[in-house]
């Protein structure tokens, strides 16, 4: 079958490899699609040291069952599904905590098992143990399902800042997770929602795509002074960063009220993460500064009830599609800040374009 392969740091390659081999434990889907992260991204530039190479990659995905183990139950050949991603031990203090997003020992799909960039996936028997394999409502699409698991690591953001009805929300980043933010928080009744972006042509993206969202332009718009008019001088009850830089990091507590939340959603490099605050302000303002990492299955299953009864317009967010042999093209629109989503279809033909 054709798959996207990990060798190294920007080594990529799309070749033939193995059917996954079917076991009386396992579950085999064929992938319908594949969303690109921005942990693919990564593996595409400076690489990734989590990932074992060689290393079939992609995790945003749905896919159809052609495969039901003997011993497995509750699954059935036709079946659509989908996965929450981290694979958690289950046995460590923080699975004991109901943390199975940060555990230790956790084994994530595309770095220690094969991903779904590829005509066909082996779901592990971990995955099925530990509830990862979500069947999608009928009500969500396909594609719309592929974006599961990046809404859930909204959703566990979301939760951990505490975004509620009446809110008026501002997120920092109009990335493919900042549009998710964005239609996110419209779904959990945020009263008005704002998205800063500096860069062409996500503004362009965002504002054809998102409804209801208030969309600045971070590099020629004053976004504390529109913060602040937009909420009678106050500022927003929640901030969420949903971009990787020291900048927007710095800003989320000058656009919060007093008493509101700030999420960092978005993560920092490694080699340069430290950012400065001016403590009285979160003292004498009471901020709430909260991270956030990955999720777990039942923010997957909360993101396909929000999709399922239409709060989540989650195909707003796909503006492109590429064959999986045109993958490097998908991640060159990533990486170059061209898109918001862009979806793989790995049974589609070579000469698909990429586009909306």
């Amino acid at each position: 079958m054709k798959a996207v392969v990990y060798y190294g740091p920007g080594d990529i390659r799309v070749e033939g490899r193995p059917e996954p081999l079917p076991t009386r434990d396992n579950l085999i889907a064929e992938v319908r699609y594949c969303a690109i992260c921005g942990t693919d991204k990564k593996l595409a530039t400076i690489g990734n040291p989590r990932c074992h190479p060689p290393r079939i990659i992609g995790h945003e995905m749905v896919g159809h069952i052609v495969h039901v183990g003997s011993d497995v139950e509750g699954f059935a050949e036709g079946e659509r599904i989908t996965l929450a991603t981290t694979l958690a031990c289950g046995d460590c203090p923080y699975c004991d905590l109901g943390l199975g997003n940060m555990c230790p020992n956790a084994k994530p799909i595309s770095y220690d098992y094969d991903g779904a960039f590829a005509e066909r996936l082996a779901i592990p028997p971990l995955a099925l143990a530990g509830g990862n394999v979500l069947k999608v409502p009928d009500a969500v699409s396909d594609e719309a399902a592929a974006l599961s698991e990046p809404l859930s690591c909204a959703i566990n953001a979301q939760e951990l800042v505490g975004v509620k009805a009446g809110d008026r929300v501002i997120v920092l980043g109009g990335g493919p997770l900042g549009a998710l933010h964005a239609e996110l928080a419209k779904a959990l009744g945020a009263e008005e929602v704002m998205i800063s972006q500096r860069s062409e042509p996500r503004l362009s993206l965002l504002r054809r795509r998102l409804r209801d969202v208030v969309v600045i332009d971070g590099a020629h718009e004053d976004v504390a002074s529109i913060v602040k008019e937009r909420t009678s001088g106050l500022g927003a009850d929640v901030v969420i960063v949903a971009g990787p830089t020291r900048e927007a990091h710095e800003l989320s507590i000058h656009l919060a009220r007093k008493g509101g939340g700030i999420s960092l959603f978005a993560s920092l490099p490694k080699d340069d993460p430290d950012i400065t605050f001016n403590s009285r302000i979160l003292h004498y303002g009471e901020l709430r500064v909260v991270g956030s990492s990955d999720s777990r299955p039942e923010h997957v299953a909360k993101g396909l009830r929000l999709m399922a009864e239409g709060k989540i317009d989650a195909e707003a967010i796909i503006t492109h599609r590429v064959s999986l042999e045109n993958i490097h093209e998908g991640l060159d629109l990533m990486i170059d800040k061209q898109s918001l989503k862009v979806l793989v279809y790995p049974h589609q033909e070579s000469d698909m374009a990429a586009g909306s």
